[in-house]
């Protein structure tokens, strides 16, 4: 049975980050025979863009929305590659459009927002709803999660992590970016890492965290060491900072995102009884083999790379735009659910309750929900 065609709608708002990905959106879709629409919030450059590739741009999600409900727009999935404030309200939009919808990470701005797009996500039976924590698509991230789900570390222990990352000046030009809330290097870049860490190792249920220096003159957390106890016992450390001249990074380490230089630097290690793991280099550390009297300290630990083999070139964001495809096409669950991303908001929000108090905080569990 031949495959049905997935037309795909970008939203893109003004002064946007996000203009590249669904560039990259585009032509991905157009390679795989697959239609894109753009919309627009009244920004000539995107309208411009629209134009140059011979697609449609809407001036409002409503006007998109009644030229789909009249038949002038086919369309069968949305990405929301907008400012996280509006999630909400354009989700309500969308609600019973039998649209699937793609919708940039973080989820909300706050864990209540969250939890009603949760609520309402559950109540629509018409949408597919799936939120873009890109790096669950990226290589590493799903050779780390093979490894461990095969137990090839025994029980995992603890991790250790460093994202540190000197940001350009005019990125604090955007407003938002230096507003509390919506900008700072938890909400902006630390939910990556707590997405990633909780797809591997499962719920976080307390942190501490404690805020180092700000040397820019802005509101928004700069630099930050938090430790995060999961729900198995599990414990990681983490250093954010978007503030230092670093060779530490996820996109430093991996490349995943080719704006930033890259240096193949380890970044983060996990720590099993049986092994331990560190990405980009993928070296795992083990005494497979050996009788159990010299699986200690006293004897040489054997290394495998095997793992480096299966990592390919293949951008995140593009695997992540295949999967939504068979998403919305209903051949496939979310990679990433609300629920999911609504987890890593939480998480965000036990982080600065602990800046602000000094103790260390519970992270809001969803049971019941």
């Amino acid at each position: 049975m031949p495959q049905v065609d997935v037309r795909v709608s970008s939203v893109i708002p003004a002064n946007s980050l996000m203009q590249n990905w669904p560039l990259l959106c585009k032509h991905h879709a157009y390679r795989n025979g697959r239609k894109s629409n753009y919309f627009s919030d009244n920004n000539s450059s995107v309208a411009g863009i629209a134009a140059q590739h011979g697609v449609p741009a809407y001036e409002s999600v409503e006007n998109l929305l009644d030229a789909h409900k009249s038949g002038s727009l086919a369309v069968d999935a949305i990405i929301l590659a907008t400012p996280t404030q509006t999630h909400m309200a354009l989700c309500q939009l969308f609600a019973g459009s039998g649209l699937a919808l793609l919708i940039e990470k973080p989820l909300s701005t706050t864990g209540s927002d969250g939890k009603q797009m949760l609520s309402a996500s559950k109540k629509d039976r018409s949408n597919v709803y799936m939120v873009g924590h890109h790096r669950r698509h990226n290589a590493y991230v799903r050779a780390v999660k093979d490894i461990l789900e095969k137990e090839k570390l025994g029980r995992v222990v603890a991790v250790n992590g460093v994202w540190a990352m000197r940001k350009h000046d005019g990125y604090y030009d955007i407003p938002w970016h230096t507003q509390p809330g919506f900008g700072g290097v938890i909400l902006t870049n630390a939910i990556h890492e707590i997405d990633m860490l909780q797809y591997w190792l499962g719920p976080i249920e307390e942190v501490f965290a404690m805020e180092g220096p700000k040397p820019r003159p802005i509101k928004v957390d700069q630099t930050t060491h938090t430790t995060f106890k999961f729900s198995s016992g599990v414990l990681a450390s983490f250093l954010f900072t978007d503030a230092s001249a670093s060779h530490q990074s996820w996109e430093a380490a991996t490349g995943d995102n080719p704006v930033f230089s890259a240096t193949g630097e380890d970044f983060l290690t996990i720590f099993g009884t049986k092994g331990s793991i560190s990405m980009p280099s993928m070296i795992r550390y083990h005494y497979d083999g050996m009788p159990e009297s010299e699986r200690n300290w006293k004897f040489p630990l054997q290394q495998d790379g095997s793992a480096k083999k299966v990592i390919d070139n293949v951008p995140a964001f593009e695997n992540q735009l295949k999967h939504f495809i068979a998403v919305a096409r209903r051949e496939a669950e979310p990679n990433c659910s609300v629920e999911d991303a609504l987890r890593a908001v939480l998480v965000t929000e036990a982080v600065f309750r602990s800046l602000e108090t000094g103790n260390s905080c519970s992270v809001e569990q969803l049971s019941g929900l």
